[in-house]
């Protein structure tokens, strides 16, 4: 049976027409930036230790800096909605792609992302039922000056039963597409259709990543923030978690199966010190991808004078 079909047969449901509501149509167009909740300022939560690098290098304090300011310069701007891939406009500028379980909270980490309440979220699963694009820097497409980021529907419960066919249209075809990012529920880990799409992604050859949601759940189970130590604690369940992915993802180091050799854990909830948990970290890997990060200037060695060999002998036969 081929990964295709398990998709379509695992992740059918019933199917239902794509619509734009009024509300979303008000929302897009009149989005303001949120506001912003308390921060947890007395916890000590080290930027590396959201994130698991065994193939990368984690970004410095300067391009997380670069990235925030980058996401937060312009505001976001909805572009398109297409149900199907032969609907879609295309452009010139890279793009970016968001996937994920229908309630793994990928509209909401969106909204973290871009800024503003942009992407429609819902408490009931599967809400996103078309592709919807997004514009970064700007809403002219000025080529590799901004980036395009997709919201895709969810998939399996609540998801649309024609996930498979559509999606896989846009991961095969789309010249745009620099990196797709996976969304994996912290809690729960890698689910079997989780594991469908990692195989598509290998077979199709489409490079991707992936992301580990809701992770202050882990982090931050109760309501009440904890005390440094058992913050560490959870921490290190926290680590346990990446690591568990890395295995589904990559298990052999030899073969990168167009696998991002990082996972990063986020919260689109979860403040600490005016910063979500690891967003600036996402947004940083979705520029990477499409070569837009803050590069810093290599320091180019002094000129030496070369000495040639005949020079070198002459001087060493007259002495």
């Amino acid at each position: 049976m081929t990964t295709i079909f398990k998709l379509h047969s695992g992740l059918r449901t019933q199917l239902q027409p794509f619509r734009l509501s009024k509300g979303l149509c008000r929302t897009l167009a009149t989005a303001t930036t949120e506001h912003l909740p308390s921060s947890s300022k007395s916890l000590e939560l080290p930027a590396a230790s959201l994130s698991y690098h065994w193939d990368t290098a984690p970004p410095t304090a300067e391009q997380l800096k670069y990235a925030a300011k980058f996401f937060e310069k312009l505001p976001p701007t909805f572009l398109w909605s297409a149900p199907k891939f032969k609907t879609m406009d295309f452009g010139d500028s890279p793009e970016v792609c968001f996937l994920g379980r229908s309630n793994v909270g990928k509209s909401s980490l969106l909204n973290a992302l871009l800024g503003r309440n942009i992407a429609h979220t819902s408490s009931k699963p599967g809400r996103t039922k078309a592709m919807n694009a997004f514009a970064i820097g700007g809403s002219e497409d000025n080529g590799k000056n901004r980036l395009v980021v997709l919201d895709m529907p969810g998939y399996g419960k609540g998801g649309r039963a024609d996930w498979g066919t559509q999606v896989l249209k846009y991961l095969g075809k789309r010249r745009q597409l620099k990196r797709a990012f996976l969304l994996v529920d912290a809690e729960h880990g890698v689910k079997d259709s989780d594991r469908q799409l990692l195989e598509l992604f290998q077979e199709q050859e489409v490079p991707h990543q992936v992301i580990l949601a809701k992770a202050d759940r882990i982090l931050f189970p109760g309501t009440r923030d904890p005390s440094q130590t058992v913050l560490e604690a959870k921490l290190s369940e926290l680590r346990r978690a990446m690591e568990s992915v890395k295995e589904f993802v990559q298990p052999n180091l030899e073969d990168d199966n167009q696998v991002v050799g990082e996972v990063i854990s986020c919260s689109s909830q979860k403040w600490i010190g005016g910063k979500r948990l690891g967003v600036d970290a996402v947004r940083f890997a979705m520029l990477k991808a499409a070569d837009l990060e803050f590069k810093p200037k290599m320091k180019l060695a002094s000129p030496v004078e070369i000495v040639s060999h005949e020079e070198i002998f002459g001087m060493r036969h007259t002495g």
